[in-house]
């Protein structure tokens, strides 16, 4: 009897090991432009990841039909608000003026939901909305702290993730009197 046991768990530790494959790819996250009826949802998302924000700030943001919400299994998990702006290349400025660039907020993400890629997806889609829109930029402020030195050296010794991801994506980067600024030509002309 003891021999029977010891081959069946020689057999159970041959057995291969299942492998565990990511709960969530960017097919399983669904991307919605934010409607109204989002609005007190996108709120709680964005108050949970430390924005400091009312349902009437993001309502007044909403109306411009061109910020968007990752949703796994119809909740929304990530939240990414945008806004037609003016940017004048040559100063490096957003000005007022009529709109040429999308400014895009930093993308809220559940922390449950970190690191699968949602902050990606919903700057991808806000560019593609920017494109469609006939928008030539995409802009963002990714700090009020500005580095020391040259951008590119800081850059490549401690940047923040979402430095990272908008370097990784081809954004540029500049100094303003608001902080760090990443902008990205996205039409030709």
């Amino acid at each position: 009897m003891e021999s029977f046991k010891t081959e069946e768990k020689k057999a159970e530790s041959e057995k291969p090991k299942p492998r565990f494959l990511r709960l969530m790819d960017e097919d399983n996250v669904e991307i919605k432009k934010i409607t109204e009826e989002d609005i007190e949802e996108c709120v709680k998302v964005m108050r949970k990841c430390g924005f400091d924000v009312t349902e009437a700030e993001v309502r007044s943001i909403v109306v411009f039909n061109m910020s968007y919400a990752a949703a796994v299994n119809r909740m929304i998990v990530g939240v990414g608000l945008s806004w037609p702006a003016h940017f004048d290349v040559e100063s490096k400025k957003i000005l007022g003026g009529e709109p040429n660039s999308l400014y895009c907020e930093d993308p809220a993400v559940l922390l449950a939901y970190e690191g699968r890629g949602i902050r990606r997806i919903l700057v991808k889609e806000r560019e593609k909305g920017a494109l469609e829109s006939g928008f030539k930029y995409t802009l963002a402020y990714l700090s009020e702290d500005l580095p020391k030195g040259d951008i590119t050296e800081y850059l490549r010794e401690s940047a923040s993730q979402l430095e990272k991801l908008y370097l990784s994506e081809n954004y540029e980067f500049a100094k303003s009197e608001r902080g760090l600024l990443a902008y990205k030509k996205i039409a030709p002309g």
